[in-house]
């Protein structure tokens, strides 16, 4: 029987990451699959580690090839692949035991051509994950499945450019000539734009499967600082490729606004103090050429979907690049303050209650004080001081202690009690209601 799902996986210098990547496909309830690892020239343990993972289960092949891109990889896989449908999870990532079930089982119900799932943002430094809202569900339609010709408008803004929040099939794939693009950053939107603009039938279901890892070096989204012209090149030859397929036309304004969404995000990503070479190329490209090559002479505002991406882009193109800059001066300085005045806020909470902990304390401390002071003057402890002075006298010699003065003495009766005292359930008094402090 010939295998279901493909499961390629591009990775480059995961070592840390690509065995809790491989642990979670392995894991799926869904097991009629292949694994085709695809190293593009790692230079740490991956490929031993994934080799090691190899040796253990026959469905996994590993591929190392020289170092290019995330996009050549991944056509390595595709070109290998014998499964029915395929997805493509980065190494750096890890998926929900149902993720290949859920989708395959939504392929098969709806015949389709794609299916489109959610995932989780999962923060590796703090080990936290939040929902990360990869589609956007305003814009689809009521029947599905769908396509360009049912919801023409919006086929590129259903889901953002990544691949590996969908599953293919593949003889469609394969069928259309879709490919990902060999350039270093957004080899993925050719792909996946054309995937989205071209198929039959397109399906989605809201399950969060898979878990996105940030703040990773050496991802294969992270650092868009690099090569800022990828961006321009991805959507251009998406639009030659879709021109050829004859379809560019029908979704003409849905990818317009999927472009000013990415290319205003490219410009943003770019650190002007970092690199003001790069970031002032994007702005003069943005101003005067982009829009003009994706066959667009006069961009309208009617024309942009949402108006605060419509508001954003005018300052680009409607001032001077000076005038953009003390714009975004301004903008990041008013950010950084609201982050500023958030962290204070938390700081004040933070100090309120350690400030109503040690009052509770200190209340405590009180409580135990004045009940030792009670029981130091008290007939009966005076008495035990002298009562027990020989006895303690005898026991110092025998264990040849050196002789102590009665103050001494008294130190130590003091600490015997203080010991009583806060073993004695008594003195805590109802501090217990306060444990979930």
């Amino acid at each position: 029987m010939s295998t279901i799902v493909t499961v390629v996986v591009p990775s480059y210098n995961s070592e840390k990451v690509i065995g809790q990547c491989l642990d979670s496909i392995l894991a799926q309830t869904f097991q009629d699959f292949e694994i085709i690892v695809v190293d593009d020239g790692s230079t740490d343990g991956t490929v031993e580690t994934a080799n090691e993972y190899a040796k253990k289960d026959r469905r996994i092949k590993v591929v190392p090839k020289e170092h290019e891109n995330a996009g050549v990889s991944r056509n390595v896989g595709l070109d290998m692949a014998e499964g029915e449908y395929i997805v493509f999870w980065d190494s750096d990532d890890f998926f929900e035991p149902n993720a290949l079930e859920l989708l395959y089982n939504k392929c098969k119900e709806d015949d389709a051509d794609i299916c489109i799932c959610d995932a989780w943002h999962y923060n590796d430094r703090i080990g936290v994950r939040v929902r990360g809202k990869k589609n956007n569900y305003i814009y689809v339609p009521e029947e599905i499945p769908y396509n360009r010709k049912t919801v023409q408008k919006y086929i590129l803004n259903i889901s953002n450019n990544v691949p590996w929040n969908k599953m293919f099939r593949l003889a469609f794939i394969r069928e259309k000539g879709i490919r990902f693009q060999s350039i270093e950053k957004a080899n993925d939107a050719l792909f996946v734009m054309s995937s989205m603009a071209l198929a039959d039938r397109i399906t989605i279901i809201e399950d969060m499967l898979i878990n996105w890892r940030m703040n990773q070096e050496n991802s294969t989204t992270t650092d868009k600082k690099r090569n800022p012209m990828c961006v321009f090149k991805a959507f251009e030859t998406t639009k030659e490729f879709l021109e050829q397929k004859g379809v560019y036309e029908e979704v003409k304004q849905s990818f317009i606004n999927r472009a000013v969404d990415s290319y205003l995000y490219a410009l943003k990503c770019q650190k002007n103090p970092e690199n003001p070479d790069g970031f002032r190329m994007m702005y003069d490209y943005i101003r005067n050429e982009a829009f003009k090559k994706l066959g667009v002479d006069n961009l309208e505002r009617s024309y942009i979907y949402k108006e605060n991406k419509a508001d954003l882009l005018s300052k680009v193109t409607d001032g001077s690049y000076e005038e953009y800059i003390l714009w975004r001066e301004e903008v990041e300085s008013e950010a950084a303050i609201r982050r500023f005045e958030k962290k204070e806020r938390s700081m004040q909470k933070q100090y309120d209650k350690l400030q109503a902990r040690y009052n509770k304390l200190y209340a405590k401390n009180e409580r135990l004080n004045q009940k030792y002071e009670r029981m130091k003057n008290s007939f009966a402890y005076r008495v035990g001081m002298k009562v027990t002075w020989l006895p303690r006298k005898i026991n110092a010699l025998i264990n040849g202690k050196p002789d102590t003065t009665e103050k001494e003495q008294e130190e130590v009766i003091e600490n015997e009690v203080e010991n009583i005292i806060d073993n004695e359930p008594d003195a805590v008094e109802n501090d217990s209601e306060n444990d979930g402090m």
